[in-house]
């Protein structure tokens, strides 16, 4: 098995775990400082799953540019000082455009769901009112699978590939 498969699995699973769990703590905190949610209910469990998903639909989209610098880097799977920090270098501002944004996507869309309907869904979710909890997280969702392949190429975008001559 090559180093560099172990290395990307490695990462994939660091970046996944870490930046999941992160997720999941910043948006507990606010809606537990915002609307006040004392007890766990099922609805606001329904919620923090869709939030989840959610990140890591997006978060998904920078493993590829992440392993994709990694090979570039790298070539022939040989490790010098200056490819390894260069390699961590872009796959940490990988990571830092993929958590921003899953933050961005995550509060634009609750934040206008939250405000193009009559009713508060951070009161109902506190109220344990599940059918708001599965719409909240269905958008949540939904809109985070529109957007994850285009953070993909914003990253890809950034790894250093050399110029392709044209012959005009």
């Amino acid at each position: 098995m090559k180093t560099i498969s172990i290395i990307q699995f490695l990462l994939a699973f660091g970046i996944g775990i870490s930046s999941l769990f992160v997720l999941y703590r910043i948006i507990r905190y606010f809606m537990k400082k915002i609307y006040k949610i004392e007890n766990e209910n099922t609805a606001f469990a329904i919620f923090q799953v869709g939030i989840i998903i959610s990140g890591a639909f997006i978060l998904s989209s920078i493993i590829s540019p992440a392993l994709n610098a990694t090979r570039f880097l790298n070539p022939n799977n040989t490790f010098t000082l200056e490819s390894l920090l260069s390699t961590y270098g872009y796959i940490t501002l990988f990571v830092f455009i993929g958590f921003f944004c899953a933050i961005l996507v995550i509060s634009s869309g609750l934040f206008v769901l939250f405000n193009l309907t009559k009713i508060d869904e951070g009161q109902e979710i506190k109220n344990n009112n599940i059918s708001v909890a599965l719409i909240t997280a269905a958008v949540v969702i939904g809109l985070s699978i529109i957007v994850d392949e285009y953070v993909g190429i914003l990253c890809e975008a950034l790894i250093p590939y050399p110029q392709i001559p044209t012959f005009i």
